[in-house]
């Protein structure tokens, strides 16, 4: 059953997403249907704290009570409830590695209880932006949104409005400090990546082992993709200039030197914190980093 199509303290609270004060009207929030307003660096308002706790505390400041957030190589999952009106409720589930999975919205009205369940496709999720389709199981209705597009219909489109921008309030904490999507794949923070690989790689047999991994610079911190790569494949992300984590400073050397066999490559420290110590192709030659470790 769709959710009937009221303006409720709910709503306001959804569309309430101005990171700092967390209040605003529903039209300073969105706007004519473009994208949220939020701090311009997120970081310092989260210094320290897990990624876990960046989307509890994110979505406290916007009128959402957390009941359980969870980040990890066996999934993604968010259940939050408007703070303001206790009826609307939100949960996403995202499967392990995935950027597709489901965004259920529910909520009583005139003493009924009723939910809509949507298909999630999330193509972008960063601080910067967010874009993804969401599919009403139900009635294959589909909508595209954009954080950065302006979008008015999504102001008109309600009970799907409901879903579409407490799902992007959602992506957004999650980008500051715990999960990014780039072209369609998902990418956890370094922290919450490595020790799971390295449980999952002590499981495998030798062949089945993994040594290197996507990795993405985004937000002052490095992103790993949870499916691993082989060392061609590795070689051809380096060779694009696209970053790889290593699982060992041996492998992160070796990759670098094969990228550029003319000299030895060029080793760095950690250049700040929330980044990894590294190698380069010699002379930056393809330009890339060869990660390894953990977060300095």
């Amino acid at each position: 059953m769709r959710l009937v199509p009221r303006i409720s303290l709910a709503l306001v609270a959804v569309l309430a997403i101005v990171a700092g004060s967390g209040e605003a009207t529903p039209a300073a929030a969105a706007g004519p249907g473009g994208p949220p307003a939020h701090a311009s660096d997120p970081r310092d308002r989260f210094a320290g704290m897990s990624g876990e706790e960046i989307v509890d505390k994110g979505l406290a400041g916007e009128g959402f009570d957390a009941e359980a957030v969870e980040v990890g190589l066996d999934g993604i999952g968010i259940v939050a409830r408007s703070a303001t009106d206790s009826d609307f409720m939100m949960r996403l589930d995202l499967a392990a590695g995935s950027s597709n999975g489901t965004m259920t919205v529910s909520e009583t009205v005139d003493g009924l209880h009723v939910t809509d369940v949507y298909g999630v496709d999330i193509r972008e999720s960063t601080v910067e932006r967010a874009v993804f389709d969401l599919t009403d199981t139900t009635t294959g209705e589909v909508l595209h949104y954009d954080s950065t597009a302006a979008s008015p219909s999504i102001a008109f489109v309600i009970p799907i409005a409901f879903a579409a921008i407490s799902l992007s309030t959602a992506l957004y904490y999650l980008a500051v400090g715990a999960a990014i999507v780039i072209s369609g794949a998902l990418a956890l923070e370094t922290a919450k990546a490595v020790s799971k690989i390295l449980e999952e790689n002590d499981r495998r047999s030798a062949s089945k082992r993994r040594y290197y991994y996507a990795a993405v610079r985004e937000n002052g911190k490095v992103y790993i993709s949870p499916s691993g790569l082989t060392a061609t494949q590795a070689l051809a992300r380096g060779r694009k200039g696209w970053d790889v984590w290593a699982t060992s400073a041996a492998y992160a050397r070796s990759l670098a030197r094969k990228l550029n066999p003319s000299r030895s490559p060029e080793w760095h420290p950690a250049h700040k914190d929330g980044y990894l110590r590294h190698y380069h192709p010699y002379m930056h030659r393809p330009n890339m980093h060869a990660f390894y470790g953990l977060p300095s």
